[in-house]
């Protein structure tokens, strides 16, 4: 059985909305946290046997709205009963050209974490070094899978000679992992507690560039701006000097949406943490939009490396049915420079997001929640961003992924929408990585989680070239059960939180990724090492690039522009004559892929021109067959 049919591209481009100049966003700077202890991994006793705690969901990381949850599954279920056999499983030829589809070059059963849903995050270093932290574990692996140790994310506290008063360990979830390439090592960040007088976030960073030695711990207040609050789901990202994550900050005793209080941005010092000083940090509050608090603020990661001295964030309005607003955050300097200010754009998508309805599994009685449709991953590439979100798909009512990009966002920014989208597929919690080596190359890869009433969950990974063409869909691992834990009613079945992908920044075209699959009833980890084939990621990127040539039918067009206008496209053959008068077409800043139907030319070379104010800025000799 195939596992792609089809995936389906929608476009739009939006408008800048305007800058929130009169907001007032509060900062700390200078707030610092001495050095805990050093972890020393040799001390920890290799897990390869664990109790199973009780069974148990992970803290609510989602602002999911249960009255609208159960409305939207109840619209999808009577959309479902029309339209249900409109629907199969994989046939048809695939589309994008195979040429570009990731391979899938290794894979691994990963590590199993005490409660559910999965929340899946891995590393790699340039000595091939992976890390794989799920939930309540660590993994240390070499580069082909070959397991070296694991222990509980509880060890890096709960150790002998600490150094200042740190509390019992007893519940921790929402881990991340992050490999810096300059200075050759990692960073760990979890959370612990979800009431206020057990909330902390435990930060480690790694003394050398092998995780199995000394570690530098620092415990991160969790109720930074009152004393009845508890921080709940980080999203990480770092530039040269810094690390950045965010989090959720929630009141006690209430459920989600009633007891967020604000979402808040960190930014730590990476020289501090890695020397083993006293960590200085700042951090962002009061962040809100005509007097309401941004919920769930992604960290946007510097790529293709975590380069530069500012980064920039970005959310949405994640628990409405629909919207199409999105804000665009931006920190412009280090921490070291005590001069960092933090700055918002609002932003209107052309296409709009809203509230995901539950995946559907095998038996369609066990539907799996999405949670709501936050950012969940995104990368700065140059001068633009690609953000994903779960999102409900208004055409078919599945569940499936936007895939935007904001162009020119030190300027005046705006969105080009688009949705990944199957015939037969949910799709859910996205995490994307830069593939291009240089910041003007917008390649990326895109892993998710996918179900469908055919399909048990799992985990795919899809290509997107420069040019905005997609792979086929590759299938990592294929699920083998539903997901079904017995303490969890049918209807309200975790699927995940995040997925996780990095580029080994050593070898331009690999990529580890890990993701979760269903397996005894219950959430796996599969990590996967997969290398790109793509052609083009070898060749720079040009001013304007024709191909194929010779072309037969369609003739694909590349251009590079450098700011945004009005251009007028000629055709002259090469008598001088204007075969194909001027048209006017405006561009954004970025690449930009254009299409000529060439069976409407006679066959012939021809010369493509670009002006722009009447002066030519761009031409191409083309050849049709």
């Amino acid at each position: 059985m195939k596992f792609m049919k089809r995936i389906a591209i929608v476009f739009g481009l939006s408008a800048f909305a305007g800058i929130a100049s009169a907001q007032a966003f509060e900062t700390i700077r200078n707030h610092k946290t001495p050095l805990f202890q050093v972890f020393d991994p040799a001390l920890a006793a290799d897990q390869w046997l664990s109790v199973v705690q009780e069974e148990h969901e992970m803290p609510m990381p989602s602002g999911m709205k249960e009255s609208l949850r159960r409305a939207v599954d109840k619209e999808r279920s009577r959309f479902n009963q029309r339209n249900i056999n409109r629907r199969g499983n994989y046939t048809g030829n695939p589309t994008p050209p195979a040429s570009i589809t990731p391979n899938d070059t290794k894979g691994w059963d990963g590590t199993s974490g005490s409660g559910t849903p999965n929340d899946n995050h891995i590393a790699v270093s340039n000595s091939g070094m992976v890390i794989s932290v799920l939930n309540t574990v660590i993994r240390v692996y070499d580069d082909q899978g070959n397991w070296k140790k694991q222990w509980g994310l509880i060890q890096f506290a709960n150790q002998q000679k600490k150094i200042d008063v740190f509390p019992t360990m007893d519940r921790v979830y929402d881990p991340r992992v992050l490999y810096d390439p300059i200075a050759d090592r990692f960073i760990i960040l979890f959370m612990h507690g979800i009431t206020d007088t057990r909330s902390f976030i435990v930060v480690a960073f790694s003394q050398t560039n092998d995780p199995l030695q000394g570690w530098n711990v620092y415990k991160v207040p969790g109720k930074p701006t009152n004393d009845l609050i508890w921080s709940d789901y980080p999203i990480v990202s770092q530039n040269s000097h810094d690390m950045f994550f965010t989090v959720n900050l929630i009141g006690n005793g209430a459920s989600w949406e009633e007891g967020f209080t604000e979402a808040i941005i960190w930014q730590l010092n990476k020289a501090d943490g890695f020397k083993g000083d006293t960590l200085r940090k700042d951090f962002y509050s009061n962040i809100k939009y005509q007097g309401k608090s941004l919920r769930s603020i992604c960290a946007i990661q510097n790529s293709p490396m975590p380069e530069g001295t500012d980064n920039y964030f970005i959310s949405v309005k994640p628990i409405d049915k629909v919207n199409d607003t999105a804000f665009l955050l931006h920190i412009n300097n280090t921490q070291q420079s005590g001069q960092a200010e933090l700055s918002m754009k609002v932003l209107v998508s052309p296409m709009k997001y809203g509230f995901p309805p539950s995946a559907l599994q095998p038996d369609t009685s066990y539907k799996l929640r999405t949670n709501d449709c936050r950012v969940l991953s995104a990368v700065r590439i140059g001068n633009q961003i690609q953000y994903l979100q779960n999102t409900m798909n208004f055409s078919t009512l599945q569940a499936h992924l936007t895939h935007n990009t904001i162009f020119h966002i030190d300027k005046n920014p705006v969105i080009q929408a688009g949705m990944i989208t199957d015939d037969s597929l949910d799709l859910g919690y996205p995490a994307i990585a830069a593939a291009g080596k240089t910041g003007d190359d917008p390649s990326t890869v895109i892993v998710y989680v996918y179900s469908s009433p055919w399909h048990y969950p799992g985990t795919g990974v899809v290509y997107r070239n420069r040019l905005g063409e997609y792979s086929n869909k590759v299938k990592l691992v294929q699920g083998k059960s539903l997901i079904y834990y017995s303490f969890i009613p049918k209807g309200e079945q975790r699927w995940g939180d995040y997925e996780g992908i990095q580029a080994k920044y050593n070898e331009p075209g690999v990529f580890y990724t890990v993701g979760s699959y269903g397996k005894n009833n219950g959430m796996f980890a599969w990590i996967s090492r997969i290398t790109l084939s793509d052609p083009l990621l070898n060749s720079p990127v040009s001013d304007v690039r024709i191909f194929p040539i010779p072309a037969a039918k369609d003739l694909y067009i590349e251009v590079s522009v450098e700011k945004p206008a009005v251009y007028k496209a000629s055709l002259v053959n090469m008598l001088g004559q204007y075969v194909k008068s001027g048209i006017d077409i405006s561009l954004s800043e970025g690449i930009h892929k254009l299409k000529i139907d060439a069976d409407r030319l006679s066959a012939g070379t021809y010369e493509l021109q670009l002006t722009a104010d009447n002066v030519k800025v761009r031409s191409q000799k083309i050849i049709i067959q």
